[in-house]
């Protein structure tokens, strides 16, 4: 029987076997890292693209690009360089990799000829291994082998579970063994194998009996669904869900998706599908229905794998009570996913951040407004959120949404408030609001981003960064504005692993899929800056940010018609803003049509004297039309308010043809990015 092979220098390529052999002998492989080999091989000599990389190896799976890049690590250490000296897989930058040697199909007339190490030649990783026998042959096997029960880096250097069924192999006539003692080896190897994984089957099938299992304790809290909706309730469903996501988040033993990850679920049917786009294991349900000063809650937690109840209540409750249903659900869902809590974990889970019910339905609004991310859903947050402090004074994590608020508001992006009334506003709300807990995430990250777009404190920004994110590895928002400082920073590397981080926790959140696509267009990586932000417009088709991502990656590839039709968009949903209409002063200059820039920027410069309009918009139309000195006078007008967009001075592609300027220079140096 021929055997289909791949030999490349001195080693051969067995795909049905599983097998890499160099000569005779055998050199493991973790799947993964086998398969990609593999993929690479069959296209030597050719660019194979990361993400077409990875769709081939984790097709319909949410894993993260280092999986590629340490499995790509391992690859090397185990080839070796080829006899010139460079590595068998050529590393091609901000693209993908390449199989550099050379490759010829064969087939052998018989099964791969292996041979026993040499007694003292064979490094201690490198022991003969068994190809792995399927575990989903086991009942209930499914849920060990499932990639959502592990990290996605475990599950692609960790080598498969140990096999439920596993025998010797039946060899071929013509296998030689070298020695006696590699007989025993793998003899005993498969005995343990056996032994093991009939201990999990039973082990497993108890367990799931009984309890959800220790890696089963990451949940999604869906938002509740008004079984009577009016225009008062609105925010009531998401506002439970984000007091519910708040408290469990604060439990570094469970991993609870943020609000962001969960929002577009509002009107979810079907809560197992939403837990698994989420990849998590549990997903909490619920609805609220209000009668008179009563308010009826149904709950359920669900386990995504099976979809079977692990546990339902019903409250029924005054409207003044709803912090009773809110302990007594954190509480039930950590007994349910067998949380053992200390003593100052279980006062931190229930510990009430008010017990003023006006304050707490008036922070519920401003979190349901500053969640949309829009102007006005801005404005309303800033009003509701002032209006819970006066409610409350002592109503720190209120405090930490004025701060967010005020954020919004004097950043790139939006046109509310002057950065120099708006951050210092935000300042002040963060401070309180540490002054008054200094364990809440959300207020060290509002810090962070403060020090970072207004202060230009470049350490305080990383160090209070760096605290949420200890204090809250799972708030996304954290890792999204990290992102940007070190985006700003030049540390590409760093901020695409953030942006990636924060993705992974709310995947399928609009905000995130286009932060994703605004990292790779600062990283110049243009087709999958389009890929992010047309994912994020599919999932919100009127989402400003998205398109403005979309138009600014097209107008840098050359696509101008595109991009033009991309900034048309953006005016026609934000309504004629001036900062859209800048935005698309500058893709007409780039497509060469400069009157019509030149007109719209004439507007701007009228409306400027009339009220505030963020002069990065105009530095960036003055030098898109190559009116250099216009430009220069605007970037000090931007430094002089301490605009936010300023901070990306470094990174930002839009002034690529002043930088040699020694004017360009200056300003670097002037606000320590140089």
């Amino acid at each position: 029987m021929k055997t289909k092979c791949f030999r490349f220098g001195d080693f051969r390529l067995y795909p049905a076997e599983h097998l890499l052999l160099r000569d005779q002998t055998p050199l493991p492989l973790a799947p993964k890292a086998f398969d990609i080999l593999l993929h690479l091989v069959q296209n030597s000599g050719h660019l194979v693209k990361r993400d077409v990389l990875m769709e081939a190896i984790w097709p319909d799976s949410f894993v993260e690009e280092t999986n590629i890049t340490v499995n790509i690590s391992l690859l090397r250490k185990t080839l070796g360089s080829m006899s010139d000296g460079q590595p068998y897989i050529e590393t091609v930058p901000r693209k993908g990799y390449r199989f550099n040697a050379a490759v010829t199909e064969c087939e052998d007339p018989d099964e791969p000829i292996i041979s026993a190490p040499k007694p003292g030649s064979q490094k201690s990783n490198e022991a003969v291994m068994l190809r792995p026998v399927a575990v989903s042959a086991l009942p209930g096997a499914s849920a060990a082998a499932s990639p959502a029960l592990q990290s996605p880096a475990a599950a692609a250097t960790s080598p498969a579970p140990a096999p439920a069924h596993a025998t010797p192999p039946q060899l071929p006539p013509s296998l030689r063994w070298k020695t006696s003692a590699t007989r025993v080896l793998l003899m005993t190897v498969a005995c343990v194998a056996l032994v093991l994984g009939l201990f999990y089957y039973w082990s497993h099938w108890k367990s799931k009996s009984t309890t959800v299992s220790a890696s089963e304790r990451s949940i999604a809290i869906l938002p509740f669904r008004p079984l009577d909706p009016t225009p008062e309730d609105e925010y009531l469903g998401l506002g439970m869900t984000d007091a519910l996501i708040t408290r469990l988040s604060n439990l570094h033993k469970i991993i609870v998706r943020p609000v962001g990850a969960v929002r577009k679920y509002a009107t979810a049917d079907d809560p197992i599908a939403a837990g698994r786009q989420l990849a998590v294991q549990s997903v909490l349900e619920g609805s609220v229905q209000r009668s008179g000063d009563r308010t009826r809650v149904t709950v359920r937690l669900l386990r995504v794998a099976d979809g079977e109840l692990l546990w339902g209540d019903e409250f029924d409750e005054k409207f003044t009570d709803m912090f009773t249903v809110e302990d007594s659900i954190s509480q039930k869902v950590a007994n349910a996913l067998t949380i053992n809590l200390s003593g100052d974990e279980q006062r931190q889970l229930l510990r009430p951040f008010t017990v003023n019910n006006e304050a707490y339905q008036l922070y519920m609004k401003g979190r349901f407004f500053w969640n949309k991310r829009t102007v006005d859903g801005v404005k309303k947050s800033l009003d509701y959120f002032q209006q819970a402090i006066a409610a409350d004074p002592n109503y720190a994590i209120a405090y930490a949404g004025l701060a967010d608020s005020y954020t919004l508001a004097g950043s790139y992006g939006y046109i509310i408030l002057p950065p120099r009334e708006a951050m210092p506003k935000a300042e002040a709300a963060a401070a309180k609001a540490l002054a008054i807990d200094n364990s809440l995430a959300e207020a060290h990250a509002s810090l962070g981003y403060i020090r970072f777009t207004y202060d230009w404190d470049w350490a305080g920004a990383e160090q209070e960064f760096k605290r949420a994110i200890a204090l809250n590895p799972g708030y996304d928002n954290a890792h999204h504005w990290y992102s940007h400082e070190l985006m700003a920073l030049g540390r590409t590397d760093e901020a695409m692993a953030e942006a990636r981080r924060a993705l992974e926790l709310s995947p399928s959140d609009t905000v995130m899929n286009e932060h994703m696509g605004w990292t790779y267009l600062m990283a110049r990586d243009y087709d999958r800056a389009i890929q992010s932000a047309r994912k994020a417009i599919e999932m919100d088709p009127n989402f400003l940010l998205a398109h403005r991502v979309l138009g600014l990656a097209y107008e840098y590839r050359g696509r101008h018609d595109e991009a033009t039709a991309e900034f048309t968009r953006g005016v026609e949903l934000s309504h004629g803003d001036p900062v859209a209409k800048a935005f698309l002063a500058r893709s007409y200059a780039a497509a060469g049509h400069k009157d019509q820039a030149t007109k719209i920027l004439n507007e701007l410069l009228q409306l400027a004297t009339r009220q505030y309009m963020p002069p990065m918009e105009i530095a960036a139309t003055y030098t898109a039309l190559g009116r250099n000195d216009e430009a220069f006078s605007w970037l000090n007008k931007a430094y002089d308010q301490r605009a936010a967009a300023l901070v990306y001075l470094r990174v930002n592609r839009d002034y690529d043809s002043i930088r040699p300027d020694p004017r360009f220079q200056d300003l670097l140096r002037r606000m320590h990015l140089q």
